[in-house]
């Protein structure tokens, strides 16, 4: 993300996105009652009767609500219209701005807290999207997800009665085939309609591979990318948590914020089970840990940032100033992936200490 200007006397900061995960940082930063401008479309009616032009015209909005929509490349930002051509828009109707890659917008705060600004400036390993299609499977159960460096959406759970090797092998081969082709059918659609970089079959026995070869056969299964295909205890959803935190997944984690998230989950839960004393959780813990330098490493889960109040959110810009002025690194989590799901569940705020307190 480019900053290309900042106006602190009026709280104005001007901003061109870059990336994806720049729309995902604005998204996070942009909130209810801030004030954005920028270049957009909005249909015009010049004549009583017809359905109107679009035009391009410069608006300024104040925010009512934002949605990341990351698999069409854009950051919704929904508002009352508070300047514009007089001639073109009313004020005080609503307007919603798509924020798409290489556009510029500027955003007007009450008031910029450090965290914000130092996020806006700072330039993300993870520049582009990368996208995991996982498919758990053993007999007669498969669970499909597509995975994201912001996301996780289960898309399908299919289950089909097999019958077992002791009846005669002809039903047995059918419900298979029918199995996989339920499987092949939501797999096959969903690579049409997403730029997939890794396909992951994963579950116990020799079900995977089974799935792969008849995929293998069909004419409009065309993955050219990378397949990984781990050990996985069964096809249910817990398969695919156990499949993100496996060693053969950890050469991608560079490349992948959710691996890297699932090992920092996994090492808290170990250290919860090992030495619960060098963990601090919720915003009173972590903000005396945080103000006796002692919190080595912090997570917030990015819905708390998003919903806090005023007087919260001074409160967590103390706490990342404590952390980052005491050496301490800091992880903000997607809530709409699992693990940020699973760090709400903790508590939402979590520092790991550097020594027991």
């Amino acid at each position: 993300m480019k900053i290309l200007d900042i106006n602190q006397k009026h709280g104005e900061i001007t901003v061109k996105i870059d990336n994806l995960y720049d729309l995902w940082t604005l998204y996070n930063i942009i909130n209810k009652d801030d004030e954005v401008t920028t270049l957009t479309q909005r249909r015009v009616v010049l004549k009583e009767g017809t359905k109107g032009e679009r035009k391009s015209m410069r608006l300024k909005l104040k925010v009512e609500d934002v949605s990341f929509h990351e698999f069409s490349n854009r950051l919704r930002v929904k508002g009352k219209i508070l300047e514009g051509p007089d001639d073109f828009v009313s004020f005080g109707t609503y307007h919603t701005f798509n924020i798409e890659v290489s556009q510029k917008l500027t955003i007007i705060k009450e008031t910029w807290l450090k965290h914000e600004i130092k996020r806006l400036k700072e330039t993300s390993r993870f520049e582009n999207n990368f996208i995991i299609l996982i498919i758990a499977i053993e007999t007669g159960l498969a669970t499909l997800a597509l995975i994201t460096n912001f996301s996780y959406n289960r898309i399908a759970t299919i289950k089909k009665n097999i019958p077992g090797k002791r009846y005669q092998q002809t039903y047995r081969n059918k419900a298979l085939e029918e199995f996989f082709s339920d499987i092949a059918k939501v797999l096959i659609e969903n690579i049409k309609t997403t730029n997939i970089d890794l396909l992951i079959f994963c579950g116990p026995g020799n079900s995977k591979e089974m799935l792969l070869r008849f995929l293998q056969k069909n004419p409009n299964f065309n993955f050219k990318g990378n397949i990984e295909m781990p050990h996985a205890s069964s096809g249910t959803e817990s398969a695919i948590r156990e499949t993100l935190k496996s060693k053969k997944l950890s050469k991608l984690k560079n490349k992948i914020k959710v691996l890297q998230e699932s090992e920092i989950i996994e090492d808290i839960m170990t250290l919860f089970a090992n030495d619960a004393d060098l963990i601090v959780i919720g915003l009173d813990e972590v903000s005396e840990a945080s103000e006796r330098g002692a919190i080595k490493q912090l997570l917030i889960a990015d819905l708390l940032i998003r919903g806090a109040s005023k007087k919260q959110k001074l409160k967590i810009e103390d706490i990342i100033s404590s952390v980052e002025n005491s050496g301490g690194t800091i992880h903000i989590m997607s809530t709409d992936n699992i693990t940020g799901e699973r760090l709400v569940d903790l508590g939402s705020i979590i520092g790991i200490l550097r020594y027991k307190l």
